[in-house]
């Protein structure tokens, strides 16, 4: 309700303050010290949470609004006010340290060092970024993303919700669904989305784009060794999900 979110909005309010002054703190140090312009700065964050958008609380999603953390780099070399997409995880921050320190990253490390992006000679390091929440019932929600393009797949509640979500990023930045061009929201919200506004997955125009960040999801999935499979796609051998064992020991009684 509107004193839920008024709330929840205050205290990121009350918590951006906080972490501006204790950065102000460091800052000022490393002035002191006569380090600051020496000092390569990282500033990152937590996933947010959705506020009410999409009907959602909290931060079990992958939409963009949830997915995506805050991501802030100062230091030498790094033109000032610059920004560019980056595509890149968080634990690429290891690898992008070592490589502007100018030492090797431990080989255990899987992360990408972005530092071309920093110093404006690529706009991205990773063409594919994959996400998941494994939270509540397994498998949960995966997606992957590339270019415009997104794909958002939904195997919850002990698999009684299986969804499908195709978002040209472009066109549609906030991900929106055909719920949100219902009267009462759009009254409710003062926004009035676009006719291609919408998830795309059972338009006919987009069934290739469609088959194509499916496999890329796939394709993701094992790479990545992801332990789980959604409801429609193959079974490869790799662990089922809790519900499916249940099946199969009642069948062993």
């Amino acid at each position: 309700d509107e004193r839920t979110i008024g709330n929840e909005l205050g205290r990121e309010f009350a918590c951006s303050e906080n972490i501006d002054i204790q950065i102000g703190r460091v800052l000022k140090k490393l002035d002191e010290m006569g380090e600051l312009e020496n000092t390569y700065i990282f500033y990152t964050a937590d996933h947010g949470i959705a506020i009410g958008r999409h009907g959602l609380q909290g931060k079990q999603n992958l939409y963009e609004h949830t997915w995506r953390v805050p991501f802030v780099v100062k230091g030498p070399g790094i033109k000032a006010g610059s920004r560019v997409h980056g595509n890149i995880y968080l634990l690429d921050v290891l690898g992008t340290m070592c490589d502007l320190a100018g030492i090797n990253a431990p080989k255990t490390v899987e992360s990408k060092s972005f530092k071309p992006v920093l110093e404006g000679k690529k706009n991205v390091v990773r063409d594919v970024l994959y996400g998941v929440y494994c939270g509540g019932t397994k498998p949960g929600m995966r997606s992957v993303r590339k270019g415009d393009w997104k794909l958002i797949k939904y195997d919850v509640m002990d698999r009684t919700v299986r969804k499908t979500q195709l978002f040209n990023l472009k066109d549609n930045p906030d991900e929106l669904l055909k719920e949100h061009h219902d009267a009462a929201v759009v009254k409710l919200t003062g926004n009035t989305p676009k006719a291609n506004q919408v998830n795309l997955t059972d338009d006919p125009k987009y069934a290739d784009k469609l088959a194509e960040m499916e496999a890329l999801l796939l394709s993701e999935m094992r790479r990545l060794d992801d332990p789980y499979r959604l409801w429609d796609q193959p079974d490869d051998g790799l662990t089922p999900p809790p519900a499916k064992l249940r099946k199969k020991k009642k069948k062993k009684n």
